[in-house]
């Protein structure tokens, strides 16, 4: 049964696997970054998008048998997340932060990363990946919502 499988680096598997199923929500997640990145009107925002774009090709390598995410990687991203920090004002209140097109397509990829991050959790208490590649997705979730606020500046507060 060929149509149920796919090449890894580490050999076939089968297409509902773990891995597999990893490594598709990183590529849901790296489609909706790219389509949020040309929709961006901020450069530093694209800039940010389009490295995030490569390095998450670097993750589904460790998830497909090659080498592991590295330190260095990992703090790539926390040096993004720190001087987003400084650059967009906390938020004190819920805020719904789909107002247009990039924003609502950060938001989407910032999800979709969440799954990825639950399925790599799964990976890693299985010996398939490891501890940085999850840390890194986790980062990576917060910074695309760090990005979102960048991008849309002024957000609708939710009180109850």
């Amino acid at each position: 049964m060929n149509f149920g499988e796919t090449n890894t680096l580490s050999g076939r598997v089968s297409k509902d696997s773990i891995v597999v199923e990893c490594i598709g929500a990183i590529d849901e997640a790296n489609a909706f970054i790219g389509l949020a990145k040309v929709f961006s009107r901020k450069e530093e925002v694209r800039e940010i998008l389009r490295e995030v774009q490569k390095k998450l090709f670097r993750i589904c390598e460790e998830f497909a048998g090659g080498r592991k995410v590295s330190e260095s990687e990992l703090e790539w991203i926390e040096l993004q997340i720190k001087k987003l920090e400084n650059e967009v004002p906390k938020m004190k209140s819920f805020v719904i932060l789909e107002k247009d097109s990039p924003t609502a397509l950060l938001s989407v990829a910032r999800a979709i990363v969440r799954r990825a991050e639950r399925r790599a959790l799964t990976l890693y208490r299985n010996g398939l990946a490891s501890e940085l590649s999850v840390d890194w997705l986790n980062k990576l979730s917060y910074l695309l919502y760090l990005l979102t606020l960048k991008e849309g500046e002024n957000f609708e507060e939710v009180h109850f």
